[in-house]
């Protein structure tokens, strides 16, 4: 049960790309601003620099072992006598995909309210039903619509930093002193940039891993922050961080400002971020679910794969009817702050299972390596374990409490498989 090779560097890149810029910047920009002021773009980089350290990673570990259900199968491997360490942080990650792409389809109903009067549960179902069978068709067309949404998310932000380096005073926060609010807006601002690990699950389709998914990861991590450090440029030169933390849609109202016409187009953009942020999170989690029945930790049943065009059709469907069993009773902030801790613990298990696997599989030939090792540690991989846990740390209640929850009925799964194995 092999999955098909369709994808080279562009499609990876553009999976990265679109998945990272999401609908995250739209949300958490005002709150942000709200805490580091005009050092916004300050917040965005410390992000990215702690980003990095996990991207770097995914890089090798994907390129050492590539395959589906890439946390899974990276912890699998790091810890074999603890296998429940495995299925548990494969199920979270699972978890927080299927959550995302329920986050993304109640934001999309909302967003619709402001083009057509339907029911917003409605618009998400449809959404779901849509991402699902643009993924049963094949990851090579689904990698197309991905591509094109892609480009009308970029082009929006572009425009939008277009119309704020009109602005009188762009460019003149480079100027700011970092403040005391800067540390807890980039621990905000870093949900902006998850996203670059789901090229890692993808491996397996890749046509050329070795080669491709570093340069995918870390390119489509480079865009984004791009990106993002302009826009919070743009976004204060148009108007103050006060008036961007007390707005719901800071970046349709920074663009009122300067063009409205901007403002209105933002929010049919958004409806391509969210559209685009469900199709690839319930490729990614289907992945997940693949890898995993396939290794046989779940039931067979989830690693069948449609003839001819290769897609997990079965582990799709499951992460459609879980995403459209979550959006009626689940709120945006509450299914997205679970996404979020289990995000986190998927970095810190994916950081430790590289320093683990540096020492108990140093022998395997790896064709992309995090630079810079202290008595066989990897450094970097050491920071990006304590700066996720850092992270987390700044999470509300409410996501340590669903996402624990949520670990310990995983985790009481895998005991019970365990030992009905045994």
């Amino acid at each position: 049960m092999q999955l098909k090779r369709a994808l080279g560097f562009p499609s990876l890149t553009f999976y990265g790309v679109g998945i990272i810029l999401g609908a995250g910047i739209y949300s958490v920009l005002g709150a942000a601003a709200g805490k580091a002021g005009d050092a916004l773009w300050i917040s965005f980089t410390i992000s990215s620099l702690v980003a990095l350290l996990t991207a770097l990673s995914y890089a090798e570990l994907a390129t050492t072992y590539p395959e589906a259900s890439a946390e899974f199968t990276y912890l699998r491997k790091a810890f074999p006598r603890w296998p429940s360490a495995a299925l548990v942080a494969g199920l979270l990650v699972a978890l927080s995909g299927t959550a995302t792409t329920a986050t993304v389809a109640i934001a999309f109903g909302g967003y619709l309210q402001d083009f057509a009067p339907i029911p917003p549960m409605l618009a998400a179902w449809t959404l779901i039903g849509a991402a699902l069978l643009v993924n049963v068709i094949g990851v090579k067309e689904s990698g197309w619509v991905n591509a094109v949404f892609t480009l009308l998310e970029a082009g929006g932000l572009v425009l939008f930093v277009i119309v704020g380096a009109r602005a009188e005073g762009f460019g003149e926060a480079l100027a700011s002193a970092p403040n005391i609010g800067v540390a807890s807006a980039a621990a905000l601002v870093f949900f902006s940039f998850l996203g670059f690990e789901n090229i890692a699950n993808l491996a397996e389709e890749a046509k050329d891993p070795a080669r491709d998914l570093p340069r995918a990861i870390l390119v489509s991590l480079a865009v984004a922050t791009t990106l993002y450090v302009l826009v919070a440029l743009a976004a204060v030169a148009l108007v103050t961080p006060d008036k961007l933390a007390s707005s719901s849609a800071p970046l349709a109202d920074a663009a009122r400002a300067q063009s409205p016409r901007l403002a209105g187009a933002l929010g049919g953009i958004a409806l391509f971020a969210t559209a685009n942020t469900a199709l690839v999170s319930m490729l990614v989690s289907s992945r997940v679910l693949f890898g995993i029945a396939r290794a046989g930790e779940l039931p067979r049943s989830l690693a069948a794969v449609l003839p001819g065009r290769k897609t997990p059709w079965a582990a799709t469907l499951v992460v459609a009817a879980v995403a459209a069993a979550l959006a009626p009773v689940g709120k945006v902030e509450l299914v997205g702050s679970v996404s979020s801790f289990a995000s986190l613990l998927a970095f810190a298990g994916v950081n430790l299972a590289l320093i683990v696997l540096r020492r108990s599989d140093a022998e395997r030939e790896r064709p992309f390596k995090v630079p810079g090792s202290v008595a066989g540690v990897p450094v970097l991989a050491a920071l990006g374990l304590l700066a996720t846990l850092a992270i987390a740390t700044q999470l509300e209640a409410r996501a340590l409490v669903g996402g624990s929850a949520a670990a310990a009925a995983f985790a009481a799964y895998a005991g019970w498989r365990h030992r009905r194995g045994r």
